[in-house]
C-alpha cells in the first residue's frame, strides 16, 4: 500500500491553484479532490478546508451549483469554520452566491446577511466583507428588495478606499450601478458602471470583463436604456465570451441579453427565435432568470398576435418568478396575463 510522501500535499495544493488560475476548472476540481483525499489520510483539516472550499468554487464555475452548495454547507459546518470570522465568511459568500444561481432567493439573503454580520468580525479582511455585501446587495435586488438592496449599496460604498485591490473596488461599482439601473436610477447606474470598467480589464480578467459587460447590458435593458453604449457592451461581451468560452449558463445568460435587445428594438420575430431554445434550455438557469427569458417571449409573442401561445410562456415565468422568491415580477406577469385575456386590451 503506498504512502504519502512529504510534500505530496502541497504539490497537490499548488497543482490545484495553478490549474484554477488558468480557469481549467475542471482539472483543478479534479487535483483539489486528490489533495482532499490526501488531508483526510493526514488528519490536516486546514488543508482538508482549504482544498474542498476550492472544489466548490470550481463547481461553482463550471455551472454545477447544487453540488457547490452541498459542499459549501458541508464547509459551513466543519469544526473550523466556527472558529475563524473570516473562513465562515468566505463559506457563507459562496453559499450565498450558489443559492441566488439556484434561485433559492430567501435562503440566499439569509446566508448572505450572515456573512454581512460575520464580516465585521473579520477586521483583517477588508476584502472579505466587501464580497460578503455584494452578495448580499445581489441576492436582496434579484428578490425585488430594491430599497434594501440600496441601503446594502450605501453601507458597501463605505467599505471602498484606494488601497483596495482595482479588480474588488471594480466588482463593488459593479454591483452598486446594478442596483441603480434596477431601480431606474439611470444616470447613478451609469456612473457606477463606469467607475466599475475603469477598475475592471480585459488585459487582467476576461472572462470577469466578458461577465461585466454582459451583466451591464442586461441591467440596462432591464431600465429601458436601448442606446449604443448598450449595444457596445453586448457586443463587448459576445467578442470576449467568444474567446475564454464559459459554462452552458453563462452562454445562455449571454445569448438572453441579445435576445431582450432584439425585443426592444422591434425585431420580435429574431427574438422569438432566439429566446425558443433558451426557454427549452431554462431549467439549467437560476428559476428567476428562467422568468425573464419566458417574460420576454411572452411579450414577443404578444407583440406580434400571438396572444396564445404568449399566455403559456407568461404562466411560466408567473411560476419562475413565484419559486424564485421575486413575487413583485410575479404579480407583474399576471398583470399582463389578464391583459391579454380582455379582448380589447393592448400589450406593452
Amino acid at each position: 500500500m503506498a504512502t504519502n510522501q512529504p510534500g505530496d500535499q502541497l504539490l497537490y495544493e499548488l497543482r490545484a491553484r495553478e490549474a484554477w488560475s488558468q480557469r481549467d476548472y475542471e482539472r483543478a476540481r479534479v487535483i483539489a479532490g486528490q489533495a482532499v483525499d490526501l488531508a483526510l489520510k493526514d488528519n490536516d483539516d486546514v488543508a482538508w478546508w482549504n482544498m474542498a472550499f476550492l472544489q466548490a468554487e470550481c463547481l461553482r464555475a463550471e455551472g454545477a451549483l447544487e453540488q457547490s452548495v452541498e459542499l459549501a454547507q458541508k464547509l459551513r459546518d466543519h469544526s473550523l469554520t466556527s472558529q475563524s470570522p473570516s473562513l465562515a465568511v468566505r463559506v457563507l459568500t459562496l453559499l450565498a452566491v450558489g443559492l441566488q444561481g439556484l434561485g433559492q432567493l430567501p435562503e440566499a439573503v439569509r446566508q448572505a446577511t450572515a456573512a454581512v454580520e460575520m464580516a465585521t468580525d473579520a477586521v483583517d479582511a477588508p476584502e472579505l466583507r466587501v464580497e460578503a455585501h455584494q452578495a448580499l446587495i445581489a441576492s436582496l435586488a434579484e428578490s425585488d428588495r430594491l430599497d434594501e438592496a440600496w441601503t446594502r449599496c450605501l453601507a458597501l460604498s463605505v467599505l471602498l478606499s484606494t488601497e483596495m485591490r482595482s479588480q474588488t473596488a471594480g466588482k463593488a461599482h459593479w454591483a452598486i450601478g446594478n442596483v441603480a439601473f434596477m431601480r431606474r436610477e439611470v444616470a447613478d447606474g451609469t456612473k457606477f458602471h463606469s467607475l466599475a470598467a475603469a477598475h475592471l480589464s480585459p488585459n487582467n480578467d476576461l472572462d470577469l470583463w466578458a461577465r461585466f459587460n454582459r451583466a451591464s447590458a442586461a441591467k440596462r435593458l432591464a431600465a429601458g436604456v436601448v442606446d449604443a453604449e448598450t449595444l457596445e457592451c453586448i457586443e463587448r461581451a459576445e467578442t470576449a465570451s467568444s474567446i475564454v468560452g464559459g459554462n452552458d449558463r453563462d452562454q445562455l445568460e449571454l445569448s438572453l441579453t441579445r435576445a431582450h435587445w432584439l425585443v426592444l428594438t422591434g425585431q420580435l420575430n429574431a427574438a422569438v427565435k432566439r429566446l425558443k431554445p433558451i426557454c427549452a434550455d431554462s431549467t439549467i438557469l437560476a428559476s428567476q432568470t428562467a422568468g425573464e427569458a419566458n417574460l420576454l417571449l411572452g411579450r414577443a409573442l404578444a407583440g406580434r398576435g400571438d396572444d396564445i401561445e404568449a399566455m403559456n410562456y407568461l404562466d411560466a415565468a408567473k411560476a419562475n418568478f413565484i419559486q424564485s422568491g421575486a413575487h413583485d415580477r410575479a404579480a407583474h406577469v399576471a398583470e399582463l396575463i389578464e391583459s391579454l385575456m380582455q379582448p380589447e386590451s393592448t400589450t406593452t
